[in-house]
């Protein structure tokens, strides 16, 4: 009964991420998501029972959900500016990833458990690649250049798209490293190259920026461990960089202003002199400015999870609607306990992940599944200041399943002290 509810959970983060009833809509009316994970919830509580194990294990990622489950429900009846305690898409998100997270650290109760989780995302999301290149190769763009978002909700623009595939790059890497057969190894690397692609055709500064910066973790670590990989990777991108449209160049060639224009090193044109490349820069500038402003006037619990804008649209006109950026998403709805729990989920994932590399030495592939957790942290940290959906699920996946293998390797640590001790005796 446990092997069935780890099986349908398994599935249900297929539906997440893949999202089936998008292109197939017959399938919406039977709720397949809802479904296969009240069927994991119930066969869990079952074999909990049977089996007389706890159902929560509480680990520091599932004790950091249940304090934004507690601060989200404050929030949705005492936020200041919320609109009312009624059910709402922002409290969906968060309840539901919430669950989620909770589940994944209960179920995965091995390390082979938390990697069978990491290889279904991966596994999903190939079909994301394969969207971007078929997509790519139809010249099936958003605006100018960029390329769209493959037929899924949660990667439905190019930016998203971009973030995304910076998030499981790592994954493929990983998946690389770990294959036995030379045409699994090229087929993970080609992913790999085939995600830096369609970043570049994406036409998405967050993506590129994102890639420099995890760039900087690779090459050291692939220059001392892969170097055969390391000097195909180098020799493809020359290759495929300048296949990047011609206008998606031009935006990348904007970063550098972009970012003086965002701390405020340039002068500032009027609005109607700028090009669309500008005026986006400037209003996500703008919108965390407003932000950040009517934040630091709700401090510590925010302004709700849903709240009603027109009450501070007057004063602060660009904090209305989606801020990209989810930190200051978070702190608007929970202020800075808010944007303290959002980073939490990130060092869990970063730091847990470097504790896993660290006493797995013994395990390689463990240890290098706590690297790629710590290169899938560094990618939501970039991609994430410059998203507006904190809370979303591969985040909420992430840390769970670090957490759940923290654990694992923590009974494991003691079994083995435990027999030790037994032998000595």
């Amino acid at each position: 009964m446990n092997l069935w509810t780890f099986r349908f959970l398994l599935w249900y983060i297929c539906i997440l991420l893949v999202q089936p009833q998008n292109r197939f809509t017959f399938l919406w009316p039977l709720k397949i998501a809802d479904l296969s994970f009240i069927a994991a919830v119930a066969l869990h509580l079952l074999s909990c029972l049977e089996t007389r194990r706890p159902i929560v294990r509480m680990g520091p990622a599932t004790l950091l959900t249940f304090a934004l489950l507690f601060f989200a429900a404050l929030s949705q009846h005492f936020g200041v500016f919320q609109i009312s305690s009624a059910w709402n898409p922002y409290l969906d998100i968060i309840v539901k990833n919430s669950l989620l997270l909770i589940m994944v650290e209960a179920v995965a109760s091995t390390a082979e458990r938390v990697w069978a989780v990491q290889m279904t995302t991966l596994f999903c999301t190939l079909w994301w690649v394969k969207g971007g290149l078929r997509l790519s190769a139809m010249g099936a763009t958003y605006s100018g250049d960029r390329l769209m978002g493959a037929a899924v909700s949660m990667i439905e623009n190019p930016n998203g798209f971009a973030y995304m595939m910076c998030v499981f790059l790592p994954l493929y890497l990983y998946a690389y490293q770990q294959a036995t057969r030379k045409w699994t190894k090229w087929f993970f690397l080609a992913c790999a190259l085939a995600a830096v692609y369609i970043v570049f055709q994406t036409g998405s500064r967050t993506g590129l920026v994102t890639l420099i910066v995890m760039g900087a973790f690779l090459l050291p670590f692939y220059g001392k461990n892969h170097f055969r990989a390391l000097a195909v990777i180098v020799t493809a991108l020359v290759f495929i960089f300048p296949l990047t449209g011609k206008k998606n160049m031009e935006r990348f060639r904007t970063i550098p202003d972009s970012i003086a224009s965002f701390f405020g090193k340039t002068e500032e044109k009027p609005v109607g002199m700028m090009n669309q490349d500008e005026q986006s820069a400037d209003e996500r500038k703008k919108k965390n400015r407003d932000t950040w402003a009517l934040i630091k006037e709700n401090l510590i619990f925010g302004v709700g999870v849903n709240p009603d804008e027109t009450k501070y649209a007057a004063r602060y006109p660009m904090a209305t609607g989606q801020v990209h950026c989810e930190i200051l998403m978070a702190g608007r709805q929970m202020g800075l306990i808010g944007m303290g729990m959002y980073m939490g989920f990130i060092g869990i994932i970063y730091f847990g992940g470097n504790w896993v590399r660290r006493n797995a030495k013994h395990w390689p592939a463990v240890r290098d599944l706590g690297w790629t957790f710590q290169m899938q942290a560094v990618a939501i940290i970039v991609g994430g200041s410059f998203s507006p959906l904190a809370w979303h699920p591969p985040m909420m996946l992430l840390a769970g399943s670090v957490s759940a293998l923290i654990g694992v390797l923590k009974a494991e640590r003691d079994a083995e002290m435990m027999r030790l001790a037994g032998a000595a005796v």
